[in-house]
């Protein structure tokens, strides 16, 4: 599905004239907000040590890997020094929670101001939120919490995407997508705030706890980080004289590749949250990547290797992966590159976090490939036009 269509609808003005609403979707505002805190491999080491058995072998292989995911640094709360999570028992999963309703609005709220501030569109104008996390699962959500710290409007309609995981961010976006041309084709104008926040942080105890119980390796401990990101999105109803004009948001889609159901999966115990990648996730994420190309460029899609990627860091081997098996020079993958050796990878966060870098990182191509993946095997895709 994409912004392909256009119909003839009613806005209001001064004169009451009829007007054709446009197809066009603009993002107007981007944002990324971390935690203060940055650890490198050396301080995942300390903590752990700190805890359990330095000679543990899941331990020793967890070390290993951590040293050679090219991630530098990652951001994460304070309470990675908080005695609760270093101590002998993990935290509950009740804990944890708490931990995520403490530390993720002001988080969320401070990149969704950033987005706000850059589009010059006040909290208050917001028509719509969409938000997604994978760290957290409750009722009400945190999106009602950060809706309140901002200050948006109880009208303003609310979306909360749950089961997404890292794609979550471009999933997000899709849903803003169609919610866009659905007021464009009532007449309306749409202000939407997208927002993503992971706390990875508060579940490293659980998976460490588990690598522990089960003996075996879960990298998931030495790839995530803490963040969170937002982009406010415009239909051309929305849209006043000044307000800026980022990206166009020319088509999206999304794809589930067939037989890859188990290849990644976010499950909750009773410490927190736990991530599975299986060894051939980045195999599988470099072949499912073809068919959205297809769908999105067509005859262009043999070009899309030349155009600017803004790509999920999901992990070294991932981004090479899918960098082979399109054949994209490093140079239109500087974004990813940037935020996962300096961030690693932040859930759904990330591929938001990354097109916030790239349109700070020189000039680049006009058409820009947007791509994340989640469990399903799911790829979200989105193809943009630059305009920053």
């Amino acid at each position: 599905m994409g912004a392909t269509w256009s119909s003839a609808g009613e806005t209001e003005n001064v004169d009451s004239l009829r007007q054709e609403p446009s197809d066009r979707l603009t993002i107007s505002g981007l944002g990324s907000a971390w935690p203060d805190l940055l650890v490198g491999t050396a301080d995942l080491k300390e903590y752990a040590e700190s805890i359990y058995p330095a000679n543990a072998p899941w331990l020793q292989k967890l070390l290993m890997v951590n040293a050679q995911t090219g991630v530098q640094t990652r951001a994460v709360l304070e309470c990675w020094n908080d005695p609760i999570w270093r101590g002998p028992v993990p935290p509950t999963i009740e804990q944890v929670h708490e931990a995520f309703d403490k530390y993720a609005p002001p988080l969320t709220a401070s990149a969704a101001r950033k987005a706000l501030n850059e589009s010059g569109i006040a909290a208050s104008a917001i028509t719509h939120m969409v938000s997604v996390t994978a760290t957290n699962c409750k009722c009400p959500g945190y999106d009602h919490l950060v809706a309140k710290e901002l200050g948006i409007s109880g009208d303003a309609e609310k979306t909360l995407l749950s089961g997404s995981g890292c794609a979550g961010g471009l999933a997000a976006l899709r849903v803003a997508n169609s919610m866009a041309c659905a007021a464009s084709l009532r007449g309306r104008p749409a202000r939407i705030l997208v927002v993503a926040c992971e706390l990875s942080s508060i579940n490293l105890r659980a998976e460490l706890e588990a690598a522990n119980q089960s003996g075996k390796l879960r990298i998931g401990a030495a790839l995530f980080s803490d963040g969170a990101a937002a982009v406010v999105l415009c239909n051309d109803l929305a849209l006043a004289e000044k307000t800026p004009r980022l990206f166009t948001v020319e088509d999206w889609c999304q794809n589930v590749a067939a037989e890859t159901y188990d290849e990644v999966s976010v499950t909750t115990v009773s410490q927190g949250f736990l991530v599975y990648l299986s060894r051939t996730l980045p195999k599988h994420a470099a072949a499912a990547v073809h068919r959205p190309l297809q769908r999105l460029f067509g005859e262009r899609a043999a070009m899309a290797k030349n155009f600017d990627w803004a790509l999920h860091a999901g992990g070294s081997a991932i981004i090479q992966g899918v960098q082979k098996s399109v054949g994209i020079p490093d140079q239109r993958l500087r974004a990813t590159s940037d935020v996962y050796s300096t961030r690693g990878n932040t859930a759904s966060v990330t591929v938001l976090a990354v097109l916030d870098k790239l349109r700070t990182l020189g000039p680049g191509t006009e058409d820009v490939v947007v791509c994340s993946f989640g469990p399903g095997l799911t790829v979200e895709m989105a193809r943009l036009k630059r305009h920053c």
